[in-house]
């Protein structure tokens, strides 16, 4: 029924945004399975390959992702070798991380895996659809990114 409350909910912009990432995480997780790899690790593994070593609190600006998270994900990553932490020595309070060569081979390895995820996710819509959603996805991303729990920092 059009006008019910639950309707209402479940066409709501944030709720969709909701069902969606639910979605992709799904799609990731199983296209990703042969690589053991979350979203999370795939963008830390990212943003670690563009910017080098860098320490956690960076890190998680680049990636939009709280300390407490990054913490856990970058823990995993160095359990599984594909990552190192030690020390900062400009700064003993903070962790510097820093991709193996394994973390950097298996994101390459990784990386057709991922875009068949976002093949996936997009395969309900014309390319023409894709590309307004993913610009729209975009804007709503940027122009928001100041109303963040954990806005995307960028870098200089």
């Amino acid at each position: 029924m059009t006008g019910s409350p639950l309707y209402r909910a479940n066409s709501l912009p944030g709720n969709l945004l909701r069902r969606c990432h639910q979605i992709s995480v799904a799609i990731f997780l199983r296209k990703c399975e042969a690589y053991n790899l979350t979203q999370l690790q795939y963008i830390i593994l990212c943003a670690l390959e563009e910017h080098g070593s860098i320490d956690q609190i960076t890190l998680g600006g680049h990636t939009a992702l709280d300390r407490n998270t990054v913490a856990v994900v970058v823990r995993k990553l160095e359990e599984r070798g594909l990552v190192t932490r030690h020390r900062n020595p400009e700064d003993r309070r903070s962790m510097l991380v820093t991709l193996t060569k394994e973390g950097e081979r298996l994101r390459h390895a990784a990386e057709p895996a991922v875009d068949d995820v976002q093949e996936a996710i997009l395969a309900p819509l014309e390319s023409d659809e894709r590309e307004v959603l993913c610009r729209l996805l975009l804007r709503i991303a940027d122009e928001n990114n100041h109303l963040s729990r954990v806005p995307v920092r960028q870098a200089g």
